[in-house]
């Protein structure tokens, strides 16, 4: 009669023992106080940010009901990644990254205001939004690589795996919260007030850039070169390494065939699900609970895991998912079809981000990092336009069905031509 109470009492201090060290690996890089400084700045802002992504197409629908201009307004956001990206990448290896930094957030902070004030004393017009969409994304494009490159210089090598993680759960707890705020705002309060909050947002990360002490960067190398030379370089050592190449190519095809679906989740929304700003927006935040998920178990993986083999099963079953998402009626199927969206969106890109970060050295990282930044950043705008086109012409269920089965097939050929070398068979 004693066994049963005597061996849960026995496995109880074990079993605290493990959840501790699960705890203490999955956030190992937040012993560091700069890089935790920097974490807690970012999850405050990207809440705001992701407020906004609420707001702003629905806002646009609300202006002119043209799936069209949804996904000319995510073109126009991320359109300036494919041309300033790479350059991006050469000035951060060039420059202080902190001052790129505080550069290009005070400009999304007034772009952030400036919409806010617009909406307030109903000014706004759908081409104001373009512009500064494509304005953000320009300054983007020079940040991105150098908030990318500066992370593992904040933490120790044995930390630096598990930083990028955690940088990727950062940004999708946002991705979770920020929604769920936006569709309360925004229904309650109307899309002014969020974008008003994604401008106020920004305070914790000029906080943090205030606070952290960035270690000093080696940046004579890299000036002793032009632009051009740079970026070349940068280019050359990821064509050269087919393991970093292989990367480039999975993630650009997931961001240009699957990235849309965020774009679009409020027309599925709308037209196959008859929800209203509320539907969409715990739709989004289903996909970000998903990609939290996803993030923490990034996190917590063990040194030896095949980074190369969950990028492409995290792939295929993005794929499968956009698919389902789109010929889906029931809301409540969908909200579980966009969870494993998010748990496979971030698997695939933050162990993508992990594998091009760790096989480069420092001097190179911002060059490097701007290339996989273009690849899983860049395909989304030329995406985002095709999708806006087809939803368009044929309706959004056709538009995201044929983007699915698209990216299958091109992960069916990446399979037969990488596969063997970057997964090799057990011994």
């Amino acid at each position: 009669m004693n066994q049963e109470p005597t061996t849960s009492t026995a496995s109880e201090p074990d079993q605290a023992v493990g959840i501790a060290a699960f705890v203490a690996t999955t956030f190992s890089a937040l012993t560091h106080p700069n890089y935790r400084l920097l974490w807690i700045g970012a999850i405050i802002s990207n809440i705001g940010t992701w407020i906004q992504k609420v707001a702003q197409p629905w806002l646009i629908l609300s202006l002119t009901g043209s799936s069209f201009l949804l996904g000319l307004d995510g073109f126009m956001q991320d359109a300036p990644l494919l041309i300033f990206l790479l350059f991006g990448g050469a000035i951060s290896d060039r420059f202080n990254r902190r001052d790129i930094l505080i550069f290009s957030n005070t400009v999304q902070f007034l772009g952030a205001a400036a919409l806010a004030v617009l909406t307030f004393t109903g000014k706004i017009d759908v081409w104001m939004i373009l512009v500064i969409s494509f304005i953000v994304g320009t300054v983007q494009s020079i940040s991105t690589p150098a908030y990318l490159a500066v992370l593992p210089s904040l933490v120790s090598k044995e930390h630096l795996t598990n930083a990028i993680a955690l940088n990727s759960l950062q940004f999708n707890v946002s991705r979770f919260i920020g929604p769920a705020i936006g569709g309360i705002v925004i229904a309650s309060l109307g899309a002014a007030w969020g974008f008003g909050l994604n401008a106020l947002s920004f305070a914790g990360l000029f906080a943090a850039f205030y606070l952290v002490q960035f270690p000093a960067q080696s940046t004579g190398e890299a000036r002793q070169h032009s632009i051009t030379k740079s970026i070349t370089e940068g280019v050359t050592t990821v064509w050269t390494r087919p393991d970093l190449f292989a990367v480039v190519v999975i993630v650009f095809c997931v961001s240009f065939f699957a990235g849309p679906l965020l774009n679009f989740v409020s027309v599925v929304a709308k037209e196959n699900l008859n929800a209203e700003a509320g539907g969409f927006s715990t739709l989004l935040s289903m996909f970000g609970a998903g990609a939290v998920v996803g993030a923490v178990r990034v996190a917590s993986l063990q040194s030896d895991a095949n980074r190369h083999q969950i990028v492409f099963i995290a792939a295929a079953i993005l794929a499968v998912m956009v698919i389902v998402v789109a010929v889906s009626t029931v809301f409540a199927l969908s909200l579980v079809l966009v969870f494993l969206a998010g748990y496979a969106f971030v698997s695939c890109g933050s162990v993508g981000n992990t594998i091009m970060q760790a096989g480069v050295p420092d001097e190179l990282r911002g060059r490097v990092i701007s290339i996989y930044a273009l690849a899983f950043r860049g395909g989304l705008p030329l995406g985002s336009l095709l999708t806006g086109t087809l939803a368009e012409t044929f309706g959004v269920t056709v538009a995201l069905a044929f983007n699915g089965m698209c990216l299958l097939a091109i992960l069916a050929v990446a399979y037969r031509k990488f596969y063997a070398s970057l997964v090799p068979a057990k011994e």
